[in-house]
């Protein structure tokens, strides 16, 4: 065989091995895009959902909990604004220009607003929070940050973040269920 053969053939194979991977490569392509669409649809849907209980709560339940030392409905909500602005910081990003100085300082200048004003901050870190996760590259999302302690990859730590606040969210039905508020998005008509 001459070497003029034997390049073709080293041509074809790496041709046809790329070919191979691209076509691999195209449905989990897809399918990673896919992931991070259904991340922000999900981010979406939980900021209506805490939006939307934190409304339906009357102004006078917001300084209720369940017990001594737990959370009130307040702290739930004010919660929930604090972790969109200041888990991104825990990533490298800053922190949004009205947010108090880390997580106390955080929980303390919301603690001090009315139920109104829970819920502007609600949407406006959720907003806030949106912005970032929707504008990241897949470079972003591949990125090493660390955690509460573990090391992973942005997106596995957008995914535990939301984890974390879809427990809140659970805490907040609970809270509108104990004092017999439906949440708006269970209602049924009539109700």
């Amino acid at each position: 065989m001459t070497e003029y053969h034997s390049s073709r053939r080293r041509v074809r194979r790496a041709l046809l091995l790329t070919a191979v991977l691209i076509a691999a490569a195209g449905p989990a392509s897809a399918q990673y895009r896919n992931a991070v669409e259904t991340q922000i649809a999900d981010l979406e849907q939980m900021r209506d959902k805490f939006i939307a209980i934190a409304e339906a709560f009357p102004e006078e339940t917001y300084a209720w909990r369940p017990m001594e030392g737990v959370r009130s409905v307040q702290d739930v909500m004010a919660l929930m604004a604090a972790e969109c602005v200041l888990f991104p910081t825990m990533w490298g990003f800053d922190s949004a220009e009205w947010a108090g100085e880390g997580f106390r300082g955080e929980m303390s200048r919301l603690s001090e607003l009315s139920k109104d004003e829970v819920i502007v901050e609600l949407r406006r870190s959720f907003e806030h929070l949106l912005d970032l996760v929707s504008g990241l590259t897949d470079e972003d999302r591949a990125r090493h940050v660390n955690f509460f302690g573990r090391e992973v990859d942005l997106g596995t730590a957008i995914d535990l973040m939301a984890n974390d606040m879809h427990e809140h969210l659970g805490q907040a039905i609970a809270y509108a269920r104990t004092n017999e508020i439906v949440p708006p998005w269970s209602r049924r008509d009539g109700q």
